[in-house]
């Protein structure tokens, strides 16, 4: 079993390591195209162009900037100013609270504007860009220093910082592609492993759980081979592992039962034999054996009145053992000549109200006569099976010293009815129970132990069981499951007893 639980553990580990390679291949194949010439080229082309539509449109606000300082350095617009100036789009001077409102959002701007020396009077120097605006430094012909400042449009410098940006980022990864496509396979793998790793772990748990019940399976058919049938498994697998032991235990507690029922037959067979040849033997000459001691008893013609007493007594004594004799030969005939049951469409509430009148309503308490309809049954037979467990029942009460009652009650039991016959009487002791239905066991001191032995030959020949559950002190109660239906491919005993 070992040997099976490491193959599935190497399947396990073969069906998972199977798409690894496949899958490293698609996914390095994925990222070779989303970094490759048919992606990048023209990602580099539409960000390039979208960098030189910006500079371009930079480059012709710088211009249009230098003509407005050269216009205010020449006095063409406006004037005085105030050390700073700041022009719209269209060049025109935006009022101060513009200014002030752009000041106060860029607190830093003074600093930031250029410090080169201004130029001679009348001229401006370099336009320069300073964050998000452009400035340029001039001196009026008053000799004036100002700086002219004009925003750029919005978003612009932040595009145009988007595009840079991307456009470095993606020379990197062409440069780098190597070592980014392996930053990308190589956690894929580790997951990959790791995820392998635990399936593995989980169907090596999940093998042994399954191969678990198989190898108690095996040692359970060698123990059973070895012809022990009271073993049990009593344990369950996932699945149909699970049904196979269910499934096993079910087999081995049949063969169980039908070595039980091979062992009673076996039995009963060997009885009968032993009976029909005992019967035989000893009933022959019993009648001969009782005249003849009558006839000695009766041919004494001398005058000894003591001898004359005791030959009577003699007779009588063999008298009455030969009644014995007779008595046990029909028992064991009686055994012997057992027929199989025939059963017939019958009332079973008549036959156990019959049983009330036979042994009167004190004796006889009949319980749940309403279950007890009509089926098919021996009625003569259920009958003597009836009163054998009756008697024992009113004699176990009168052993017990208790009022001698009998409760004989009918429960309904698909398809049929249960009949159970109870008693307050001594009981049975618990050693006794698995042998009460055996042909030569009691323990009454007149019994022959056949009573049981027939009365369950005949419940079974009805397709039936009996049963049998007692305490000693408390009492006894046999239970019979009887179908009502029609017996087909039971295993009876035959009308000259033999099975």
């Amino acid at each position: 079993m070992r040997r099976i639980s490491t193959r599935l553990a190497v399947s396990f580990l073969i069906v998972a390591l199977l798409p690894t390679l496949p899958l490293s291949l698609v996914v390095r194949n994925l990222l070779e195209r989303r970094f490759g010439p048919a992606i990048a080229e023209p990602l580099e082309l539409a960000l390039s162009s979208g960098l030189e539509e910006s500079r371009a449109h930079l480059q012709e606000l710088r211009s249009r900037l230098d003509g407005h300082a050269a216009e205010l350095a020449a006095g063409e617009i406006g004037g005085p100013f105030d050390g700073v100036v700041l022009l719209d789009a269209a060049g025109r001077i935006a009022p101060a609270d513009s200014l002030t409102a752009l000041l106060d959002r860029r607190p830093g701007l003074r600093e930031l504007i250029p410090s080169s020396p201004a130029p001679t009077a009348g001229s401006a120097g370099p336009v320069q860009r300073v964050g998000d605006v452009l400035a340029v430094r001039l001196r009026d012909r008053a000799g004036t220093d100002v700086v002219a400042l004009q925003p750029l449009p919005a978003g612009m410098a932040e595009r145009a910082g988007d595009l840079t940006r991307g456009v470095t980022l993606l020379n990197v990864v062409r440069a780098e592609k190597g070592r980014v496509v392996r930053s990308f396979v190589g956690p894929f793998l580790v997951v990959y492993v790791v995820l392998i790793a635990v399936a593995l772990g989980a169907g090596l748990l999940w093998s042994r759980r399954m191969v678990g019940p198989l190898e108690m399976l095996v040692g359970a058919t060698r123990r059973v081979a070895a012809g022990d049938l009271e073993f049990r498994m009593r344990r369950q697998g996932p699945g149909e592992v699970g049904e196979l032991v269910a499934s096993f235990d079910a087999m081995v507690g049949r063969l169980a039962e039908q070595r039980r029922d091979l062992a009673r037959l076996e039995r009963a067979a060997a009885w009968r034999g032993m009976a029909r040849t005992l019967a035989h033997e000893v009933k022959n000459p019993l009648t001969p054996i009782l005249l003849a001691v009558n006839q000695a008893r009766d041919g004494y013609l001398g005058d000894d009145e003591q001898y004359r007493a005791l030959l009577a007594e003699v007779a009588e004594i063999v008298g009455e053992e030969v009644e014995n004799l007779r008595r046990l030969v029909r028992d064991f005939g009686d055994f012997a000549r057992l027929p199989r049951p025939r059963p017939r469409e019958d009332d079973l509430a008549g036959l156990l109200r019959d049983l009330e009148q036979l042994y009167g309503a004190e004796s006889l308490t009949l319980d749940g006569m309403e279950h007890a309809g009509t089926g098919c049954f021996d009625h003569d037979a259920l009958r003597r099976v009836l009163i054998n467990l009756i008697d024992n029942g009113l004699t176990a009460c009168r052993q017990a010293g208790v009022p001698p009652r009998v409760v004989l009650a009918a429960e309904p039991r698909e398809p049929g009815v249960r009949l159970q016959i109870s008693d307050g009487g001594s009981g049975i002791a618990a050693e006794h129970l698995d042998r009460i239905f055996e042909p030569d066991f009691t323990t009454k001191r007149d019994g022959m132990g056949l009573g049981l032995a027939i009365a369950e030959n005949i419940v079974l020949g009805h397709g039936g069981s009996i049963g049998v559950r007692s305490e000693p002190g408390r009492g006894t109660t046999f239970t019979i499951d009887l179908p009502l239906t029609p017996v087909t491919g039971q295993v009876q005993a035959n009308d000259d007893g033999a099975t």
